[in-house]
């Protein structure tokens, strides 16, 4: 069945108005040495509203005043349990975390379009209740969840410590918060 190029483009509309985006923002930043998520938040929040109509922060506890939160119930600091509470909630979400400065709106209009998962990082994609089923609580892998994966190599580079700033271009250097 081919669809017309208008149909999906309309498809995407109506999933962008009715998939919420949620950033995933409550790690501990232990090897950064400080909350990394800091820098990034308004960089994140900015590029997601430009796709999805509803977007959250997602962490232990409203870190960002002027900002939508979603808090997550878990104790344990894993994003595994955080994606699968906000699942159960809202059924389809689109996630991306905090620390990929990098990811491109149209990279997350491909994986929303798609409904895939970044093959680099699954903490950057589309999930929905019928992958619920694949979630292992004693391995807390979210690799493979989602079986649709979509490439998105230099994208995919993921801050964890201070000198990893330097693996970002100047621009975006310049538009995180410091």
């Amino acid at each position: 069945m081919n669809t017309k190029p208008e149909e999906n483009l309309e498809n995407l509309k109506e999933m962008k108005s009715k998939i919420p985006c949620f950033i995933l923002a409550g790690g501990k930043s232990s090897r950064f040495g400080s909350d990394k998520s800091k820098l990034f938040y308004k960089h994140q929040y900015d590029l997601c509203k430009k796709i999805f109509k509803n977007v959250y922060f997602v962490a232990k506890e409203k870190k960002f005043k002027k900002y939508p939160f979603f808090l997550e119930k878990s104790k344990t600091y894993a994003p595994f349990f955080a994606l699968e509470e906000i699942i159960k909630k809202h059924k389809k979400v689109f996630v991306i975390n905090i620390d990929t400065p990098l990811v491109s709106q149209k990279t997350l209009k491909k994986l929303l379009k798609q409904k895939a998962v970044a093959k680099e990082n699954p903490l950057i994609g589309f999930y929905d209740y019928t992958m619920l089923k694949n979630f292992d609580k004693t391995t807390l892998k979210i690799f493979g969840i989602n079986k649709k994966i979509f490439s998105i190599k230099k994208e995919a580079v993921n801050v964890n410590k201070k000198e990893d700033l330097l693996l970002l271009p100047n621009k975006v250097r310049k538009r995180v918060k410091r």
